[in-house]
């Protein structure tokens, strides 16, 4: 086993995926790309940002796992994420994200702001009453907040939302490179619940169309402009990254901000921080830390020659705490100069929802902070042990400090 595998291998471990972060620095300073088997795993941001912004560099798409991972059209879940947008490559994903272009456009976005600015208070008042304390902001704020938010976009009934919690953080072990066989387990039985409600959901809208994203989808879908596993995988992956994403940051910029009490008073104080607070966060502990890709042809990447159709893993949370970049990255610091985050990707396949997730955790911080002053953690926040999606299971705190 080589040093790089030997860093990889204790990443991967219970241990690591609790804290990459020295595992990261580890493997950054063996080598800003690394090979370990036929992966090749990048954790300099220079070395990330190339790869994301690059067009030559391709999404693993279903062409790609026809080869690599023969019968994933026999599992739900492998054949509803890896046919929806972030799985392909142009000319689909083009096709796919103008279909969707719409519901992220400036009037309905302006009308999410308003949305936001109207349930965050309701779900203060409902943390007030669970209060003082312990209370789980992940449970009474951090998701159901972006998924009111989502379910508005998609048509989703209010009393259906609650479900979707746990679901889709199952579904989404599909994505992760970490997953024992209960987690595979738990990922098939939710793919295989979202399925049946979804395909229900769709007939509904054949039946009594709506002005939701989920209508004008199947409209197009019955156009021919997208598929039924197209369909069904767009729907899913959307209302699912939407709300766990913008959790995770929530959470993430939460505890944060509750380890540097100077950084919760200034944004309590100072109505233009909350920008620069969401962006740190977006760097220092990103949602997202594992974005793949593929080469084209084969290609020499900071020096290491890389042959043709090999796996790249961008290891976003590891670029973002680049010293090279970043002077002290391990310290969480909004008023650092700005420089770019990779915690959406990049180039092409920049995140659709990235502008939403964010106006989510800016509207949410402040008010947050400003509503509980004396706000502090209440335990020891549970994280939920995957590598690709960075975010608490429980986050407990208490409103009197």
């Amino acid at each position: 086993m080589t040093a790089s595998e030997e860093v990889l291998a204790r990443l991967m471990s219970p241990e690591g995926l609790a804290d990459p972060y020295p595992h990261y620095h580890a493997l950054r300073t063996l080598a800003p790309v690394c090979q370990a088997g036929n992966v090749y795993f990048l954790s300099g941001y220079d070395a990330c940002r190339e790869v994301l912004a690059d067009p030559r560099f391709r999404v693993q798409d279903p062409a790609w796992y026809d080869v690599k991972l023969p019968g994933w059209r026999d599992c739900t879940a492998t054949r509803l994420m890896y046919q929806s947008v972030q799985s392909r490559n142009d000319p689909d994903h083009s096709r796919l994200r103008r279909l969707l272009a719409g519901a992220f456009s400036p009037r309905p976005m302006a009308a999410y702001r308003a949305l936001i600015e109207r349930v965050v208070p309701r779900l203060l008042d409902r943390m007030a009453d669970a209060g003082p304390g312990p209370v789980d902001l992940m449970t009474q704020l951090a998701y159901p907040l972006p998924t009111a938010v989502m379910g508005e976009m998609l048509g989703v009934p209010e009393a259906d939302r609650e479900r979707f919690r746990d679901l889709g953080t199952d579904f989404f072990k599909v994505m992760d490179m970490y997953a024992d066989s209960s987690a595979t387990e738990r990922m098939e039985a939710a793919a295989a619940a979202m399925l049946d409600y979804w395909t229900a959901m769709i007939e509904d809208r054949r039946r009594a169309p709506r002005d939701d994203l989920t209508t004008a989808l199947t409209q197009a879908s019955d156009a021919g402009l997208l598929s039924a596993d197209e369909l069904l995988g767009v729907a899913i992956f959307l209302f699912s990254a939407g709300y766990g994403t913008t959790a995770a940051l929530v959470g993430n910029a939460t505890e944060q901000l509750l380890a540097s009490p100077a950084e919760a008073d200034r944004l309590r104080r100072d109505d233009d921080y909350v920008g620069a607070v969401v962006e740190e966060s977006l760097r220092h502990e990103p949602p997202s830390q594992v974005v793949p890709r593929m080469t084209g042809d084969s290609t020499v990447l900071r020096g290491v020659p890389i042959p043709a159709a090999t796996l790249l893993v961008c290891l976003v949370g590891a670029a973002q705490r680049d010293p090279g970049q970043y002077p002290d990255p391990d310290r969480f610091l909004p008023s650092r100069p700005g420089g770019r985050v990779l915690s959406f990707g990049g180039g092409v396949h920049f995140c659709i929802g990235a502008a939403l997730s964010r106006m989510e955790a800016a509207v949410v911080l402040p008010m947050l902070f400003r509503r509980f002053p004396r706000l502090a953690l209440a335990g020891t926040p549970e994280r939920r042990l995957a590598l690709r999606m960075r975010m608490h299971a429980s986050l407990p705190v208490s409103l009197r400090g």
